[in-house]
């Protein structure tokens, strides 16, 4: 095994700094410090908290804890990854979510899609070389079997054929070319017996495409092409970029752009190949054969939009914006907002300093609750609360929750406060407005009116949140009563469900 190069002193300051950040559980942090110590190079490289947190049996939301803190003390670097669901190569590795852009072309398999906050667009995090050097922090010295197989392969892909249990394995099987090629340096690739299919030849920026036909030929097809400005180019008049439909694996059509494409018999390919720029290219040629493209599927791992849906992240990260320019689309993220119901009375009746003040304490016992159940807020507005949770399921349970935690706060002080709750779940585009990221769409409006229709210590869920797995259980204890709605700005009828007391409470 190599040798593991920590610098002790920085590693050191750098876990007690972290063990200040806020109370772990016991041993939280010298599991870090076993893993930072000891884990292989691969391991401690793109570190998926969610895979982490299964592995050393600590919990989820305190794994993701753990390592936005490491990060905002420089021990990890955190990076936002866009993963091709159809060849699983990680399309663009990005240090902040300002750069992230919704449409990409994977450089290598000319697959062309709009990507989502929660679909294929994954945070991780690496150890910082200031703490342990590893060989990826140096990508220009990997092998190219490493850089192919480790450093632009994804590492959370499940493989969906049963031959290969690993991506790894499956991407290996269909590769028949793969080395480095200097600057000016010229190559003869020979390769023998093609089947009909798919052939491509990609360097991590640039990708061509050679549909191989039915009809063989005696004679080799030469492909000559050269590497400039990270393109692929070719005197062969018939090699032009191009567009292509094809049907993935659940039958989607699947847009496809290549540098160069153009078909060729089947049989052996001689790929005359010419590096004109002044850099090292990585070249990797791959024969999928009549394989559809693959939808892949990924091991649970922290999406962009369960990052945004956390408030650790939101309280650490605060330059952490979106491009000005840009709407990041998400498919499917739950809103909750709460009001507080005659509020302009209690500003009259107590005064405004007393008022403010006792505003201000809901708002704590409520980012108390959206805290424990994994949500994140995203703004106040006057004495009304707007939070974004990953999941509907822990939104509900937080919207019974600080209806009770306003009763208990309500004892303690004259004055009754008296919240009521809404929460929709559904598509929303995310955004940067005020230098913070926000919500917005026909969904956010739907949640702020359900909102509205609440009275005091009401909570209104619609139907799409009601529907969600695990919800119905968690309501048993609770009288539900449906209804149907007229909201403003929406044209068919609403089906919410008022969530009533416990059953007990008589």
């Amino acid at each position: 095994m190599p040798d593991i190069n920590v610098n002790e002193r920085q590693l050191d300051e750098q876990l007690a700094q972290l063990e200040q950040a806020r109370p772990w559980s016991p041993r939280v942090i010298s599991k870090l410090e076993t893993f930072i110590r000891t884990a292989p190079d691969v391991e401690v490289f793109r570190v998926n908290p969610v895979q982490y947190a299964l592995e050393r049996s600590v919990s989820e939301a305190e794994a993701l804890d753990l390592f936005l803190h490491a990060t905002k003390i420089g021990l990890f670097e955190m990076d936002w990854h866009i993963v091709c669901p159809h060849c699983g190569f990680i399309i663009d590795n990005l240090h902040t979510m300002k750069q992230l852009r919704t449409h990409y072309v994977c450089a290598y398999c000319g697959a062309e899609r709009d990507f989502a906050l929660d679909d294929y667009i994954q945070v991780a995090f690496t150890i910082s070389p200031q703490v342990r050097d590893t060989r990826y922090h140096h990508p220009e010295l990997l092998s190219i079997e490493d850089i192919f197989l480790n450093y632009r392969l994804s590492k959370d892909v499940i493989s969906p054929i049963p031959a290969y249990p690993t991506w790894p394995e499956a991407i290996e099987h269909v590769t028949r070319y793969l080395r480095y090629i200097e600057p000016g340096e010229k190559v003869t690739a020979e390769l023998d017996e093609l089947p009909p299919g798919v052939l491509r030849a990609m360097d991590g920026r640039a990708c061509l495409q050679l549909t191989m036909t039915d009809e063989p030929s005696e004679q080799a097809s030469v492909i000559p092409i050269r590497l400039v400005d990270g393109k692929f180019q070719s005197d062969d008049p018939e090699l032009q970029p191009r567009s292509l439909t094809r049907h993935s694996m659940i039958d989607q059509p699947v847009q496809f752009r290549y540098d160069l494409q153009r078909e060729v018999p089947s049989g052996k390919l001689v790929f005359e190949l010419e590096n004109r720029e002044d850099r090292r290219s990585a070249l990797c040629i791959y024969h999928t054969g009549r394989l559809p493209p693959p939808m892949l599927t990924l091991r649970p791992s922290l999406s962009g939009k369960k990052l945004l849906t956390t408030q650790t992240f939101g309280d650490l990260f605060r330059s952490e914006v979106i491009k000005t320019d840009e709407t990041l689309s998400i498919r499917d993220i739950t809103f909750l907002f709460t009001d507080l119901k005659g509020s302009t009375a209690m500003y009259e009746q107590v005064g405004d300093a007393n008022a403010y003040f006792l505003v201000h304490q809901h708002f704590d016992a409520l980012s108390r609750v959206i805290r424990d159940r994994n949500g994140a807020i995203v703004k106040t507005i006057g004495d009304a609360v707007m939070a974004v949770f990953d999941n509907p399921v822990e939104a509900t349970s937080a919207a019974l929750e600080m209806i009770n935690a306003l009763n208990e706060f309500n004892r303690t002080i004259s004055q009754e406060l008296i919240l009521k709750v809404g929460v929709h779940r559904g598509h929303a585009m995310a955004v940067t407005v005020n230098e913070r990221v926000d919500y917005f769409g026909q969904n956010v409006n739907i949640a702020a009116r359900v909102q509205a229709l609440a009275d005091a210590n009401d909570v209104y869920i619609t139907a799409d949140v009601y529907h969600s797995p695990g919800v119905d259980d968690m309501l048993k204890a609770h009288r539900v009563f449906p209804e149907e709605v007229l909201v403003k700005g929406v044209s068919e009828k609403l089906h919410v469900y008022k969530i009533g007391p416990h059953r007990h409470n008589h």
